[in-house]
């Protein structure tokens, strides 16, 4: 059964807790696929099979260290329970409302693994943030654009139900990476060629939070988070 591997929260991110606390090293005994950031808001986190890269908002990809420090990740040794073969061209609205209806996981959180040929893909990269760190909101003004085309690779994330926003993006939180390790991000529009979905539902899911002074003593309750986060988005 697929378990999903939480390290802090969306919440938690939005309201600026970039900190890395936790390692790598760490976040990988947990799970060979995931997405996140590292420490600092710097760049796009995509574990794929067993090894952890970032993509950075200048657009440089490169593997990522045991040491160093995510303040957000989520993980899951993925089993896929469900695959799709998509030859036509559809967008990432179009394909998320495919995906949504073949696992029947409105209310669950689940994992997507997406393999294949991309006409285009639109991501971004967060640009790295020095301390004192601001809101999430402020920090996304300034970062890397991208825009792929004929591009091969594997797109993955996690789908978080939207009545329990705030643990995760509501909705499909993707990144990707292509097969030749040059292109990637978090992604927020897409138009697939010929690709083959993989899905897995996850009832069961391990939440770690920040065990720091900062978090501890600054008040997450804000009530600007859901639309912060759809603002960063």
């Amino acid at each position: 059964m697929n378990h999903l591997y939480q390290y802090s929260t969306m919440g938690a991110l939005v309201g600026g807790m970039f900190d890395g606390v936790f390692s790598i090293d760490d976040v990988l005994k947990n799970g060979n696929y995931g997405i996140g950031t590292l420490e600092g808001l710097n760049g796009e986190l995509f574990i794929k099979e067993g090894i952890a890269y970032v993509i950075e908002s200048s657009g440089t990809i490169r593997e990522v260290a045991l040491d160093e420090r995510s303040p957000f990740a989520s993980v899951t040794f993925f089993e896929s329970q469900k695959t799709l073969k998509i030859t036509e061209a559809l967008t990432k609205e179009q394909l998320d409302i495919e995906m949504l209806q073949a696992i029947e996981g409105m209310n669950s959180f689940h994992a997507v693994k997406v393999t294949g040929t991309f006409k285009t893909i639109k991501a971004r990269a967060a640009k790295k943030q020095e301390s004192p760190y601001p809101k999430l909101v402020e920090a996304v003004k300034a970062q890397g654009y991208f825009d792929f085309e004929d591009t091969t690779g594997t797109l993955f994330g996690f789908y978080t139900p939207r009545f329990i926003q705030g643990i995760g993006v509501a909705g499909y939180h993707v990144h990707y990476l292509s097969d030749d390790l040059r292109s990637g991000g978090h992604v927020f529009d897409f138009v697939t060629d010929d690709v083959t979905v993989e899905l897995a539902l996850m009832n069961e899911v391990t939440m770690t939070m920040p065990d720091t002074p900062r978090y501890r003593h600054n008040d997450l309750n804000d009530p600007d988070m859901l639309s912060d986060i759809e603002a960063s988005e």
